[in-house]
């Protein structure tokens, strides 16, 4: 092919060279191309945690004791239903119910007429026997002499010696039955056995009473001295011993009433899972009533050198009880195991060691775990005193 003429050479340079000056504008403009307003861009430092102001406290070895409470009453310390002892029309009836008494105070009487006969027919045949006894020495006697003479057979001595020895028992069976029929003419006399109110009366003046079976005529309560009873949760059946302080809330009484237990029943009922604890009531002034309800609080003996967090370092999370332990600036919830609760302690069984950092307060229940702590120590409050502030209250 034949070369182009020069003037169409020319005009093809020209065109490719303004195409690549196009092309490198472009590529120029591309890697400088930003958002208006932008700035250039460069690495963004990390973004470090918050830091939390925290309260904390320290685990430490102490005392605890823990109150519990359960419903109670108070009930008479003895109540004895008094019938009569023999058979008879009750002439007389001496108290009324409400009635306060003391020990050997009467309270009713049978018909004594009968048994004032009874013991007299009875002293009788006692003097009967007796006098037949004194015969029958006197002619065993009488032949003891002729015997000596030879007058008296000694069959006739034999029968006078047994004779004796059968008068003898007669006498005393005569002596037993005197003394039965004067019991049985003081029993027509029924006397309070111990100082008491009369809670009920149950028959009237003209009542045939029996012994068997006995008629039931007063029924008496001890009140000078009552008795305060609380079914306890077996999960406390380790906790409560005779002698441990208690407190009686009384509705209508401005002081709770300061006792102690004295009796702890040995046994668990199945059907409720509970057992019975007693504890006496002084009431000289008569101001309580048996059958009023109770709330009762035992304060049982201190526990002794066990590990303590505050109460308000608990936190419950998913069913499990925690604690944020302060570690290397952070808070990390770690679960421990938990005894007795009192209300400003708890002993910790396993989980944490003796001079942990806690956090408490608010900051326990609400800060997450592992988040950055600045920790302030809040007073240092003993709890090897905490019984005897409990005990004093």
């Amino acid at each position: 092919m034949p070369d182009a003429p020069f003037p169409l050479k020319t005009s093809i340079k020209t065109s490719i060279a303004a195409l690549l000056a196009l092309v490198a504008i472009g590529a120029v403009a591309c890697g400088r191309s930003e958002p208006a307003g932008s700035s250039p861009r460069r690495d963004a430092p990390p973004v470090e945690d918050p830091i939390v102001d925290v309260e904390t406290d320290r685990v430490r070895r102490g005392s605890i004791l823990q109150r519990i409470a359960a419903p109670g009453s108070i009930v008479a310390r003895r109540e004895s239903r008094i019938g009569a002892e023999v058979r008879g029309r009750i002439e007389r009836i001496h108290v009324s119910e409400g009635d306060r008494l003391e020990a050997g105070d009467p309270l009713f009487e049978i018909e004594r007429a009968p048994y004032e006969l009874t013991l007299r027919q009875a002293e009788a045949r006692l003097d009967q026997s007796r006098a037949e006894r004194e015969k029958i020495e006197a002619d065993l006697a009488r032949a003891g002499k002729l015997r000596r003479k030879a007058v008296v057979a000694e069959q006739k001595m034999d029968a006078l010696e047994s004779g004796l020895e059968i008068a003898k028992a007669a006498e005393r069976v005569a002596v037993e039955t005197v003394a039965l029929a004067q019991r049985n003419l003081d029993k027509t006399l029924v006397r309070a056995p111990y100082a008491s109110s009369v809670a009920a009366r149950l028959q009237d003046e003209g009542t045939t009473a029996q012994a068997q079976p006995q008629t039931i005529v007063l029924v008496l309560q001890e009140t000078t001295y009552l008795e305060a009873q609380a079914t306890i949760p077996e999960i406390h059946f380790a906790s409560i011993r005779t002698g441990d302080a208690a407190l009686l809330h009384i509705q209508g009484l401005a002081q709770p009433i300061a006792t102690e237990i004295f009796a702890v029943t040995d046994s668990i009922d199945a059907a409720t899972r509970t057992y019975l604890v007693k504890m006496k009531v002084p009431n000289l002034d008569h101001r309580l009533k048996a059958g009023v309800f109770a709330r009762v609080e035992i304060l049982p003996q201190a526990k002794r050198d066990v590990l303590l967090v505050p109460r308000q370092a608990i936190r419950r999370e998913d069913g499990r009880t925690q604690v944020l332990l302060v570690r290397e600036g952070r808070a990390v919830a770690t679960p421990i195991r938990i005894g007795i609760v009192s209300e400003d302690f708890v002993e910790v069984l396993s989980g944490v060691r003796v001079d942990d950092e806690i956090v408490v307060g608010e900051s326990a229940r609400r800060l997450a775990p592992g988040m950055r702590v600045r920790p302030e120590r809040v007073g240092e409050a003993s709890p090897e005193s905490e019984p005897e502030r409990d005990r004093a209250s």
